[in-house]
């Protein structure tokens, strides 16, 4: 999947729309769709990544390195938003270990 979402990114400049592309458990962001031929600005392998849903913005959601780092994201709308919602978790689902504990020890 892929498309715009808009990223926080600092006080002075706020929500700025970003092209994200998820493909292969693997989220990156551009600064738009022509810049993907550049290389990325951020990823975030999904199969380390907790998802969060913003409690009352029925269109962010925020994607989470644990200890290391926050992308706090927004859909165009709660449509959008559930669209990357099933498309993220279904990505992270996919690369979960699914080795019994025995066979991960």
């Amino acid at each position: 999947m892929e498309g715009v979402l808009y990223k926080w990114t600092n006080y002075m400049t706020g929500w700025q729309p970003r092209w994200f592309v998820l493909d292969n458990g693997i989220i990156s962001y551009y600064d738009s769709q022509d810049d993907v031929c550049k290389g990325s600005k951020g990823s975030i392998k999904m199969s380390v990544c907790e998802i969060k849903v913003h409690p009352t913005d029925s269109t962010r959601l925020e994607l989470i390195i644990p200890g290391e780092q926050h992308f706090y994201v927004r859909a165009v709308n709660a449509a959008e938003r559930q669209k990357w919602l099933v498309a993220l978790g279904t990505s992270k689902a996919g690369l979960t270990d699914t080795r019994t504990k025995k066979e991960r020890d």
